[in-house]
């Protein structure tokens, strides 16, 4: 495909961008914990830069201590911050980008002083916010407009107010948080206040000429917030204000904040978009799921946006953009909505955050990927995630590869985790592993299982164990007796015994196969030892599947622990009584996976170098297995 669009520059204000793609701030937390720029940061933004992108919106920038919303924050709360903003600024202009600084206070997201609007919690969870008086609102404009002066003399070619996704700003400018009586509050203009006066202090203070986004929620997502007319109201006074761009998100609480599961839909912010553009004339710009470049250019041809903000695909793959003006969409490593290691948990390494399909994504001084200093002829058993990453990007590096596996398809187990609903972009994963085995030169032997014979016939310098994982089956009266049906068998197409099926495990594979099944029309349950169902999983993405599970009737039984299985269902104990659930056609076991590496002892001492990953190792989940397939290929 031709992207005219996405690559015809466009301007924000007076600024000139190359194309159409904005890479959405979203935070990487590799700043120091006192908000200054750190070599890694500036590497990540680098190779998003070298990747295409037009203009780097960076994470968000406190402008006060008492807004910090992490650890790891970027500052942009007192002078001594612009020299590392200046040098981050210097990298990203050779990487030919255009870059913006993103300015927050955290409000009832800080983690320094909880504060807001008004009196309201983020959720029952969470502290009752303190209420700023009228003298504190006009030193955080204040703060604001100096934050924009800091960032103008670090040479950045704009900055993007945020008002969105439940910080501060947004709790002022939303009638879900704002119930103030002075004038910060009451109608719109009210409401709208501290933002206009940002911008309009910017622009006084850093010129006319110097453009400023502001991020909105274009929905709030939460009943009493505003929703896309009133967002749309907003943008109207922002831009007579003097906002250059209106950059649309949505969400102050629900869908991750601002960041959404594979089960949301792609453009959840298009609406919005295209209400606001119609009674604003400055440029919009939408994020949202927008993961693919067709679908970005479809945007901006249509006439929805001017731009497209282009978040976590950019952790997925940095040359997003490059690969789509080479024609090599097939190149794209797909963001699959999965929330493992880009929100909430850090992951592996340390603090930094990283992305489960790349983990290379943060790790670009940490996890470099080099040419072989020896070429090795290198054997690979195993073509599911930990093997195919392995081998490509050992390859990659110089080193001759074959990669086997007993199976007739690539994937091992991601195959059947690509099955369950809005699961399927596992599978465009697993063709993009695929497609760089093939480009750098891997010899795939599939349906070729090996032993040690055939092993060392290949005359290996080095034999990496990616052989994954066997499903437990646990110790349980009864289960030996019956005729067992494992959860991966279901996902890849056996057929249960009859329309009623028990699920024994409700983490991750159990719930998604009870999710599947209920989607397919099965009168479908399941039973889990824990309190409560998918618990590994994002909370985003749990909160849908259950939504789910409410919509095709799926039962859960949780707190459950299973004491005697039967052909047609099992005794539990709950709360120390005993309990009987019968009358399935098919019980389904689904709890988890155990190390499968029958190859180890046979091979010690009789190859220079061996290695197992991935489940192989240690029975784990995908961030592992591709995490350590990822550090293999790039040491061995």
């Amino acid at each position: 495909m031709k992207y005219k669009y996405l690559l015809t520059p466009g301007k924000i204000g007076s600024l000139e961008i190359k194309n159409r793609a904005i890479m959405a701030p979203m935070s990487a937390a590799l700043a120091n914990p006192d908000g200054t720029v750190t070599d890694e940061l500036i590497a990540y933004l680098t190779a998003r830069a070298r990747g295409g992108i037009g203009l780097i919106l960076t994470e968000y920038a406190y402008v006060q201590e008492s807004g910090k919303s992490s650890d790891h924050q970027i500052s942009a709360a007192s002078d001594d911050k612009i020299e590392g903003l200046s040098r981050m600024v210097s990298a990203v202009h050779a990487a030919g980008a255009k870059i913006g600084l993103q300015l927050q206070h955290g409000g009832r997201r800080s983690i320094v002083d909880v504060q807001s609007a008004s009196p309201v919690p983020m959720d029952k969870t969470q502290p009752t916010p303190r209420v700023l008086t009228t003298e504190e609102v006009y030193v955080l404009i204040k703060d604001f407009i100096w934050a924009a002066v800091r960032a103008k003399k670090a040479g950045f070619d704009l900055v993007e107010v945020h008002c969105s996704h439940g910080y501060l700003l947004n709790d002022f400018v939303s009638p879900h948080t704002n119930r103030r009586t002075d004038e910060f509050g009451g109608g719109v203009k009210g409401r709208a206040m501290a933002p206009v006066m940002i911008i309009k202090g910017i622009k006084e203070a850093c010129g006319a000429d110097f453009p400023v986004s502001v991020r909105v929620s274009g929905d709030d997502m939460v009943t009493d917030g505003n929703l896309k007319r009133d967002a749309a109201e907003l943008c109207m006074l922002l831009e007579e204000a003097g906002a250059d761009l209106l950059d649309i998100s949505g969400g102050m609480l629900g869908v991750g904040y601002g960041i959404a599961p594979a089960a949301k839909e792609t453009g959840y912010n298009v609406e919005a978009a295209i209400e606001i553009g119609k009674v604003t004339d400055c440029a919009v710009s939408v994020a949202g799921r927008i993961n693919e470049p067709e679908y970005a250019e479809e945007i901006l041809r249509a006439g929805h946006a001017q731009f497209v903000s282009i978040g976590r695909a950019l952790f997925a793959d940095p040359d997003f953009v490059n690969k789509a003006a080479d024609g090599r969409e097939e190149e794209i490593l797909p963001c699959v909505g999965c929330l493992q290691r880009c929100y909430g948990s850090y992951g592996h390494g340390g603090v930094f955050r990283s992305c489960m399909v790349n983990p290379f994504a943060m790790r670009e001084t940490t996890l470099p990927v080099t040419p072989a200093k020896t070429k090795k002829k290198i054997v690979v058993v195993g073509a599911g995630p930990a093997g195919l990453e392995c081998a490509w990007i050992a390859a990659k590096r110089g080193h001759e590869v074959v990669l086997f596996d007993k199976n007739s398809e690539i994937g091992g187990q991601l195959r059947a985790a690509a099955m369950p609903p809005h699961k399927q972009l596992l599978a465009r994963a697993l063709v993009y592993y695929y497609n760089m085995c093939r480009k750098y030169g891997v010899d795939i032997r599939l349906s070729t299982e090996v032993g040690e014979k055939e092993i060392l016939g290949e005359k290996p310098d080095a034999v990496v164990l990616a052989t994954g994982g066997a499903p437990i089956v646990p110790r349980i009266p009864g289960i030996e007796s019956i005729e067992l049906t494992f959860g991966s068998e279901v996902l890849l197409g056996k057929k249960p015994k009859g329309d009623r099926v028990l699920v024994i495990g409700g983490g991750s594979q159990g719930a998604e196969t009870a999710d599947y099944l209920g989607g397919l029309g099965y009168e479908a349950a399941v039973i889990e030892m824990r309190d409560g169902i998918a618990l590994d999983d994002h909370e985003a993405t749990r909160k849908l599947l259950l939504a789910r599970f409410a919509e095709n009737g799926v039962q859960s039984y949780i707190g459950s622990t299973v004491k005697h299985v039967y052909p047609d269902g099992v005794d539990y104990e709950k709360d120390g009584e005993m309990h009987s659930i019968r009358s399935f056609d098919d019980v389904i076991l689904s709890i988890g996976v155990r190390s499968n590496n029958p190859l180890q002892e046979k091979l010690e001492g009789k190859v220079a170098e061996l290695h197992a990953i991935g489940d192989a190792s240690v029975a784990r989940n995908a961030v592992n297995a591709l995490y350590t397939a990822a550090c293999l290929g790039s040491e061995i």
